[in-house]
């Protein structure tokens, strides 16, 4: 059996678990070779988190098991719980609204950040899973489909699908580009974001995840391999750093690269300019989204219903 799959039976598991039990934050271990555990604060949301955003001053996070997603204040008071589509997977902010990925829906939502109305609702592809809110356009991962649609954040309208590999996840964009991880293919494909053309394929490791852009370079999260490879724009290996258990997404912030474990509950801090290992975060159980707002992460705990804030 795929690595991949195993994340999905783990991740129904937990949470199913917590729907007898309080739904609040435990103290982890992580299981990483150098781990620097935290105090840390958590909040409690909906079913099942799992994407997470921020705007700067609010946190969004997408509830995939209650169709909702919840809007949290910076220091992590509940401002609002906003009704979605079926099984809301992803967040993203473009800079004016917060958009929603509907996985069993096959569509996205438009949101008002501050009153959680709905202005818009567009079909895309078959089972939209990741989000890239960039230059006027946002850019959705339809994972059944194995394609990407490009919406113009303004009205919604369709620009165009493309295809890239199988089962796709999760996009970064270094502004000239987008980068596409395809879990099934073990590659991560290369778009030209002016007009979605694809311009190359990089091999990756065992069933990428996550990616994030750190201004320079490409970091891989790839799931199976418990691993994350660090790429030039052009797919050149520039280095493969180990992490914790289940790597599932990455993100860039000052310098760092944090990488959320679902199998370790934890976040594995590296250094972006040699890969070393900074240490580890401990968070809830089963993380899997991750937000950064300047120092501050925030990661969504699909197996303890609650938000980390490190």
């Amino acid at each position: 059996m795929r690595k991949h799959r195993l994340i999905t039976r783990a991740l129904l598991g937990a949470l199913l678990a917590t729907m007898v039990a309080t739904a609040t934050s435990q103290a982890q271990t992580a299981t990483e070779a150098t781990p620097t555990a935290t105090k840390s604060a958590a909040f409690t949301v909906g079913l099942g988190p799992e994407g997470v955003a921020t705007d700067g001053n609010s946190v969004f996070v997408a509830n995939q098991f209650s169709n909702t997603v919840t809007r949290l204040s910076a220091d992590g008071a509940a401002l609002g719980e906003y009704k979605v589509g079926r099984r809301p997977v992803a967040v993203a902010f473009d800079g004016v609204s917060v958009w929603v990925a509907n996985y069993l829906g096959n569509d996205v939502m438009r949101l008002d950040p501050s009153s959680g109305a709905v202005t818009g609702t567009y079909a895309v592809g078959e089972g939209p899973g990741g989000l890239l809110a960039d230059g006027g356009n946002v850019w959705v991962a339809n994972r059944n489909s194995n394609t990407v649609t490009k919406l113009r954040a303004s009205d919604g309208l369709t620009l165009g699908t493309y295809e890239v590999g199988t089962r796709p996840l999760a996009l970064a964009t270094d502004g000239a580009f987008v980068y596409v991880t395809n879990n099934n293919s073990d590659t991560v494909t290369k778009l030209r974001a002016s007009n979605g053309v694809n311009v190359a394929t990089f091999k990756v490791g065992d069933g990428p995840f996550g990616i994030a852009f750190d201004g320079a370079s490409l970091w891989v999260a790839n799931f199976g391999s418990n691993s994350v490879m660090k790429l030039g724009t052009d797919g050149t290996l520039q280095g493969t750093y180990a992490v914790g258990d289940g790597p599932v997404s990455a993100i860039h912030s000052g310098g760092i690269v944090y990488v959320v474990n679902n199998g370790g509950d934890s976040v594995t801090k590296l250094s972006t300019l040699d890969g070393a290992n900074l240490g580890s975060l401990v968070v809830g159980r089963s993380p899997i989204g991750v937000a950064a707002a300047g120092s501050t992460i925030w990661v969504t705990n699909s197996g303890s219903n609650t938000v980390t804030k490190r």
